[in-house]
């Protein structure tokens, strides 16, 4: 999109900010389904040691997908290639509404030898 006049409104800016939000959630999903990072809901892989912990991940959103995506992109920010002890709430507003919070442990693993 060109601009001709003037300077770009709050709305462009907004709609820039919602592509990289999309980019990043998209680029956790394509990690995730190819099986690059691990999300479990045990403290433990089998056959795998934590080499480091970066500590606790969450998100939240209404939108489930948005809330697990973002987890694992935030997990993936903090160079983390699994999640452990993953958990899942929903809360119910009185509107009718669900808000959906996942969180878990980011953690950096290697094999056991």
């Amino acid at each position: 999109m060109a601009l001709m006049f003037g300077s770009p409104s709050k709305k462009g800016r907004g709609s820039l900010e919602d592509a990289k939000k999309e980019q990043r959630l998209d680029m956790a999903r394509n990690l995730y389904l190819g099986g690059k990072i691990k999300i479990v809901t045990t403290e433990e892989i089998p056959n795998r040691e934590v080499m480091g912990t970066f500590g606790l991940v969450v998100c939240r959103s209404y939108n489930c997908d948005n809330a697990f995506y973002g987890l694992i992109a935030q997990a993936i920010d903090a160079n983390a290639d699994a999640i452990l002890a993953y958990r899942e709430l929903v809360s119910f507003h009185p509107e009718g509404d669900r808000y959906y919070s996942c969180f878990g442990t980011a953690v950096r693993l290697k094999k056991i030898k």
